[in-house]
């Protein structure tokens, strides 16, 4: 089996438009996702360091039309959210899995592995991602994709403030799932969730009732925590992840455990005679260009031998003469002795049942292409080898979950599990955890003796006293309310972009209310500032198409809608042009198009904006965003019913605007697709809703004889 290498984001993103997307972590760094995971799934073209403004404005954009929602430990998020896709909090439960969905037109892009939405997560650790592309047309393949939408639909149920947008992703998943699902999941592959049962547990059932476990091999950077006062006392402990196979291990099994080396010394020491340090791990650097770091164990040291054991746990042996050479030349040197974490308790009790524990590091630090490099062991694996009859299997399970008890022996929300997430799959043969992951090192008892972990405690999260933070951009405003735990609150402001909008120097009894508000390009949090310390907490958008399109919230005109719709100037220049407008700091669309517009101009947008709206690509989001979000039809609509109330429009030349809107909204031809009769109900009411607009116009043409021809030619289209 071969682990492919390479950059997390390189993996996501698809040669089209992604219809949606949801990811899960533990911890999250808003700025990276915002500049890196955003930027290549939604395919941003600006810079969003040197381009900052056209940037977010092209996010926001791209938001309103594609769906993210993003699923995070409450405790574990970082400040600094500025783009409005909904961020959702969970906080009754340590929210533990990593996980990434993204749909696309004919298939759904699957990650599931132990990297956080992080920097380090998606490229300075060394991680683990199962990732598959699972087909719309496969069965096999829906079945995983319903699996992890109902792993969703739990999820939904523990975060504390749900938003809009995961809603609409998992809608898009239903609208392309077929009426009946196979049973099998997509090559081999089954999903591992602690929202449904313990993890160790489905992993129990996925191997033969016949089988005989063979090795068991381990791999993560943290481990459960031995038990006060946990002896050997020569029973193995089922309660343990180590203890969890005892009744099936065969006598010959053997147990791996790989660690995570925090101090390998890459750079060389001051020379240490080879006697004084036998049964210690040293390191051989390659005399090459690009030199190659490997380590080693010296055993015995003879008149003309070394003797030692290999990073792979082989015996070897080199010329007295070549190490005595490499020691003085610092090639080869010492390694302090290594810091790693492990339950050294549990493990003994667990050797109980194995013929033999192997200790393997992981070096956080190494040489790759000539330079230091360091890429600390985050990654998760759980590798168990079984024989059945003459067939020799290996179950392998990546995913977030690390080897302790919270993990991978409860069910997340009952006693103190977590909520974790893991792929499982088989492949024929027998393999151990270093045929894996090639570069753990062999650490024998002498050189390597594990330690205790242990964890700071955390002070309180203020920011939970925050119930929701939302806006309605329709109204304008922004509501703030409480939780239980806001009465521990004194002395505390509120403020938003550096601007307060409340304190006191008592608990709030009562929500908090800002009119007129913007959703600034700056920050898409509130602020709770207590005891000296900020606590921010996430604004929720009620409606994401309602958002205006410039940062300034000012709105666009008649004349620049109609020319956008009918592509005659792009989104960029439109928006520019509104704020020149605005500003006064321009002449508007008159020095480009000539004074006002011609019937020939609202006829080409409404064909034009029916073109688009038969995009088989268009989500029923975007669909939506281009009938009535603030650059589509429903805003020119609106702008020409405005115009009228103005005067600068007759009642009889909106009527029959909106009559030539109603004919051709009727004859878009949309693709026979699952999201079609989403699609056709949202045609039906916003032609309604015209219908109604018209109506309220009360055309009248006097004596004039067009009236009947007109009527005439629409025809029902205005009934």
């Amino acid at each position: 089996m071969k682990i492919e290498t390479g950059r997390v984001l390189d993996r996501l993103p698809a040669e089209e438009r992604c219809l949606g997307a949801v990811f899960t972590s533990y911890s999250f760094d808003p700025a990276f996702f915002e500049e890196n995971v955003l930027r290549a799934i939604l395919r941003l073209t600006s810079d969003p360091v040197e381009q900052a403004e056209r940037y977010h404005n092209e996010a926001r954009r791209a938001l309103q039309e594609t769906p993210v929602a993003v699923i995070v430990d409450a405790g574990e998020r970082k400040a600094g959210r500025r783009l409005p896709y909904d961020l959702l909090e969970v906080s009754d439960v340590v929210f533990h899995p990593k996980s990434v969905l993204l749909l696309y037109r004919d298939f759904a892009r699957l990650l599931i592995g132990s990297g956080n939405l992080t920097r380090p997560g998606f490229g300075d650790n060394t991680e683990l991602f199962v990732s598959t592309d699972l087909i719309y047309a496969s069965s096999a393949d829906m079945a995983l994709l319903h699996e992890f939408n109902q792993h969703l639909e739990r999820v939904e149920g523990l975060v504390r403030r749900v938003g809009t947008q995961l809603r609409l992703v998992r809608n898009e998943i239903q609208g392309r799932s077929r009426a009946a699902h196979s049973p099998a999941s997509p090559v081999g592959l089954a999903l591992l969730d602690s929202t449904n049962g313990p993890i160790l547990g489905q992993i129990v059932a996925l191997i033969p009732g016949d089988a005989v476990i063979t090795s068991v091999g381990m791999l993560a950077p943290f481990y459960e925590t031995d038990d006060a006062g946990a002896g050997d006392t020569g029973v193995p402990d089922e309660t343990s992840v180590f203890g969890a196979f005892a009744e099936r291990i065969d006598p010959e099994a053997m147990l791996d455990v790989g660690l995570r080396w925090e101090n390998p010394q890459i750079q060389p020491t001051a020379p240490t005679n080879l006697d004084k340090g036998l049964n210690r791990i040293w390191a051989f650097r390659s005399d090459e260009k690009d030199a190659v770091l490997g380590y080693l164990v010296p055993t015995e040291v003879t008149q003309n031998t070394v003797a030692y054991l290999d990073g792979a746990g082989q015996r070897r042996r080199m010329p007295l003469d070549v190490a005595i050479a490499a020691v003085e030349d610092r090639r080869f040197w010492m390694q302090p002795d290594p810091l790693a974490f492990a339950p050294r308790q549990a493990i003994a009790k667990a050797a109980k049942s194995f013929s033999k524990v192997r200790y393997w590091l992981h070096p956080a630090s190494r040489i790759v292409e000539g330079r230091a490099t360091h890429r600390p062991l985050h990654a998760k694996m759980l590798a168990v080898a079984y024989r059945s009859g003459a067939q020799e299997t290996t179950l392998i399970m990546m995913g977030s979950a690390n080897m302790s008890r919270r993990a991978l022996l409860l069910q997340s929300g009952k006693g103190l599990g977590n909520v974790e997430l893991g792929l499982a799959f088989s492949i024929e043969g027998r393999f151990q955890l270093r045929d894996l992951v090639p570069d753990l090192v062999h650490a024998p008892p002498s050189a390597c003796t594990p330690t205790e972990r242990e964890y700071p405690e955390k002070d309180f999260n203020f920011a939970l006293a925050i119930d929701e933070a939302s806006h309605d951009p329709g109204a304008r405003t922004l509501h703030v309310s409480w939780t239980p735990s806001a009465a521990k609150l004194a002395f505390w402001r509120l403020s938003y972009g550096g601007r307060d909008i409340a304190s006191s120097d008592e608990a709030p009894s009562v929500a908090v209310k800002v009119d007129d508000f913007i959703l600034s390009p700056s920050t898409a949090e509130v602020v709770l500032h207590v005891g000296g310390k900020d606590y921010p907490a996430p604004i929720l958008v009620t409606d994401l198409v309602g958002l205006p399109v410039t940062t300034s919230g000012t709105g666009v005109g008649l004349d620049e809608l109609l020319m956008l719709l009918s592509r005659r100037i792009g989104t960029e220049r439109t928006l520019l042009i509104a704020e020149r407008r605005e500003s006064k700091s321009g002449e508007g669309l008159t020095s480009l198009f000539g004074e006002g517009f011609a019937p020939s101009d609202v006829f080409k947008a409404w064909w034009c904006a029916a073109e688009d709206l038969a995009d088989a690509d268009l989500s029923v989001h975007a669909f939506r965003l281009r009938l009535e979000g603030a650059l589509g039809i429903g805003a020119a609509w609106s702008c020409m019913l405005e115009a009228v109330e103005h005067s600068t429009l007759t009642r009889e030349e909106s009527w029959f605007y909106g009559a030539e809107l109603v004919r051709t909204l009727s004859e878009v031809d949309l693709p026979h697709l699952p999201e079609l009769d989403a699609k056709l109900r949202m045609i039906a009411a916003f032609k309604a809703r015209v219908r109604s607009d018209m109506e309220a116009l009360r055309l009248s043409a006097g004596t004039r004889s067009w009236k009947d021809l007109v009527l005439r030619f629409y025809g029902e289209m205005t009934a």
